[in-house]
């Protein structure tokens, strides 16, 4: 996963994220939150850690924007040395998924990290076939399937194509894709990013001609949606 670390102090967010590093996720480390959600129009992430003291508003009003004004549901787990029960009845019903008190112990931390991320996405398969949204992925030959024909695609294509349909109805931006794919989020990548996701829209259908389409958003990235059954026929 990708995590957003909302943390002013700078070694305990640094410590923050060598813990979740350590569990072969990624994080980036914001000290206020207008730099965060000031980040969120190009960045996409896959849980967020929160602490509530900050220095230009707290964290629960940040949560509150995340909530209301971006429309996102992404889990938000509060890292914060607030204990009080209106505290943490506040944080949940704002939406929060999780409260945890400092100072941080790591091995609690990642046991409700990991529990959040069950919860929120499906567990990954492994090397079989799997299905999503009626396409069928094969690794081995890095073919796709469904019912109005079958592709394949280079690695890379292959990886793209996956993590889009892994990712239904996501917003993912350009940035996380490039990470996701390719390692890093370098602007060389850019144009190969738009050529890939041309191939992949071209070769699986997903212009227009079925109910599940890739749709541009513009000055963010990708969007995989399914278009129910009743709006597709109109």
């Amino acid at each position: 996963m990708l995590i957003g670390i909302l943390e002013d102090e700078v070694s305990l967010a640094q410590h923050v994220l060598e813990v979740i590093q350590m569990q072969g996720h990624g994080g980036i480390i914001y000290g206020t939150g207008r730099a965060f959600l000031n980040d969120l129009s190009r960045q996409t992430f896959d849980l967020l850690v929160f602490d509530w003291k900050l220095p230009d508003q707290d964290g629960l009003s940040v949560l509150k924007q995340l909530r209301t004004v971006h429309q996102l549901t992404t889990p938000v787990i509060f890292l914060t040395s607030l204990h009080d029960e209106q505290a943490i009845v506040a944080a949940l019903e704002a939406g929060a998924e999780d409260y945890c008190v400092k100072p941080l112990r790591p091995a609690e931390f990642m046991a409700r990290i990991s529990s959040l991320q069950r919860r929120a996405y499906p567990a990954k398969q492994g090397s079989g076939p799997v299905t999503y949204l009626g396409y069928t992925f094969e690794p081995l030959n890095r073919s796709i399937s469904w019912s109005g024909g079958q592709a394949q695609f280079s690695g890379k294509e292959f990886e793209l194509a996956r993590f889009l349909f892994e990712n239904p109805d996501r917003s993912l931006s350009r940035q996380r894709l490039m990470q996701e794919v390719w390692g890093r989020e370098d602007d060389s990548f850019s144009r190969t990013l738009d050529v890939h996701i041309s191939r992949i829209r071209s070769r699986l259908a997903l212009n227009g001609s079925s109910a599940i389409r890739l749709r541009s958003i513009h000055g963010y990235g990708y969007q995989l949606i399914a278009i129910p059954a009743d709006l597709d026929a109109s």
